[in-house]
């Protein structure tokens, strides 16, 4: 996990390579913060920016902290020098360095030595260090917390992160995949490792990316030395994510009236036509509604508004990102991994394919073993979620698949487990739920995951049903059964399950 620059500098120790953040002795104290810019080329977006003091002695000198999630460290090596670097060691690896023996950076009066694109060290004299006003923002103070959080889980020791790599790079090639990391957040949890906060999808992707995009290698893997980084953006963009959903609610968007309700949460204290210019500071496109993406740039500005803005490139969303992305990052930044819009075509294909498998014991027989791994004829939500990431990504949508996971279970035996004569309607439910969870954001108009008859009949339109306005109604009234003039949105998918695909009501048995 160490970090590779050069031959001037000798590589550390593979245990102090993984000692990211250790331990160090607090200091009581009023904050103070510097701030470093200047730098052009290598390391440029390590090296500058505002560092907030940790209130934490590293040789009896204060250590300095970025405030972004993905953070750079200004410490004093116990010698003759202040260096900048990803974690707090010998300072025998790192970005930059200037020779001072005092107890202030600020007071350093040589040149700033930095590593450059052709692996030599250089005095850069465009570098330089200033006092700045440390932040009260409650984002900061947020950032600030996150290496106490990843001490309590035990992730600052070397043995813990070798041992966490090892389990996530179970085939030992020193690379791993998003798919690889979502399972291995996902085992974490639920073995009861981590906590459940931890495993979330929006905040997953959103940490991969600022993992790679931000990363060395120019590719879309997570490499072992970006490992420690990964792990401190899954605290970072959980810990905001759960923010964002408290104040936007369930439907992970977040209106200008859920944002004034929430302004309290967000450290801030707006009044009348300062509230909306806030908003639109987050609704670049006008929208009127903001995504986590959207929300996770604004607190970035918050946090550290004077970064580089084409980090944020990959924030863009909807059929522009590619485009964006690439002008920002190159051909790297989207060349294995991209963002599309689901389409009817695509789940037409699938839903094919599907039914396909469902009527075919040798391709059902080996997608249930892929699932029951350990042969015990049960699976849970956990297993199933890895394999729908793996095999159907189309059906990657976390809260389609729990509500098709609670009717496939609901209507067999009525445990909280899919048993194996249970596979067949949890496939097909996992299909339609998502298919239909699709359609239905394009119906329902006040998101209340509920609709009215004529809802019913617009969704059963664009799902290609044909039916009658009698026939319609007839089915409405089947479903409403307390004819409150309401269906929820989980009664419709399990009867349009049924309706679409009676076959999968059928055991199945090898």
């Amino acid at each position: 996990f160490g970090l590779k620059i050069g031959a001037l500098i000798p590589p550390l120790p593979l245990q102090s390579c993984l000692a990211l953040r250790p331990c160090f002795s607090r200091m009581a104290g009023a904050t103070t913060a510097v701030k470093i810019s200047g730098r052009k080329g290598r390391y440029e977006q390590f090296i500058n920016g505002t560092y907030e003091q940790m209130g934490a002695i590293h040789n009896d000198r204060q250590v300095f902290v970025t405030r972004e999630a993905q953070a750079s460290y200004l410490f004093h090596t116990g010698k003759s020098r202040w260096v900048v670097s990803k974690r707090v060691d010998d300072g025998s690896a790192c970005y930059c360095y200037v020779e001072d023996t005092g107890t202030d950076p600020v007071q350093a009066k040589g040149s700033w030595i930095c590593f450059d694109q052709d692996k030599e060290w250089r005095a850069d004299t465009k570098v330089h260090i200033t006092g700045a006003l440390a932040s009260n923002d409650k984002f900061v103070k947020l950032r600030m917390s996150l290496d106490a959080e990843l001490d309590k889980l035990g992730l600052q020791s070397a043995d813990s992160l070798k041992a966490l790599w090892k389990r996530l790079d179970f085939n030992g090639n020193n690379i791993v995949s998003l798919a690889e990391i979502d399972k291995f957040v996902l085992e974490m949890v639920s073995g009861g490792t981590w906590p459940a906060w931890l495993n979330n999808k929006p905040a997953l992707m959103r940490a991969y990316k600022k993992t790679t995009l931000r990363g060395e290698q120019g590719d879309a893997w997570v490499h072992k030395d970006e490992f420690a980084d990964l792990l401190l953006n899954l605290f970072w963009f959980n810990k905001l994510f759960m923010i964002f959903s408290e104040i936007g609610g369930g439907d992970r968007r977040m209106d200008l009236g859920e944002f004034q309700r929430g302004l309290a949460q967000l450290g801030l204290q707006l009044t009348g036509p300062e509230v909306q210019q806030e908003f639109k500071k987050m609704d670049t496109n006008g929208g009127g509604q903001v995504l986590f993406v959207e929300f996770c740039g604004y607190i970035r500005n918050r946090v550290s508004p004077d970064h580089n803005k084409s980090f944020d490139s990959d924030i863009s969303s909807g059929e522009t990102c590619g485009k964006v992305m690439r002008k920002s990052h190159g051909n790297r930044g989207t060349h294995v991994h991209y963002i599309t819009k689901k389409c009817g075509a695509d789940f037409d294909a699938l839903e094919t394919k599907v039914k396909a498998i469902i009527a075919d014991p040798a391709q059902l027989g080996p997608l249930w073993h892929s699932v029951d791994f350990d042969g015990n004829n049960i699976v849970s939500l956990d297993e199933i979620d890895k394999v729908v990431v793996d095999q159907f990504p189309l059906l990657n949508h976390k809260p389609a698949l729990a509500r098709a996971y609670k009717a496939a279970t609901r209507a067999g035996d009525g445990d909280d487990l899919v048993q194996k004569h249970e596979f067949k309607s949890l496939l097909v439910n996992v299909f339609y739920f998502n298919k239909l969870f699709w359609l239905f954001e394009n119906v329902d108009g006040d998101s209340g995951r509920r609709m009215t008859f004529p809802e019913f009949k617009k969704l059963m339109t664009m799902t290609g049903a044909k039916m009658s306005d009698v026939e319609a109604q007839n089915d409405f009234r089947k479903i409403d059964k307390n004819g409150g003039g309401i269906v929820l949105f989980d009664e419709f998918c399990a009867y349009f399950t049924a309706k679409a695909c009676p076959e999968c009501l059928q055991a199945f048995v090898e």
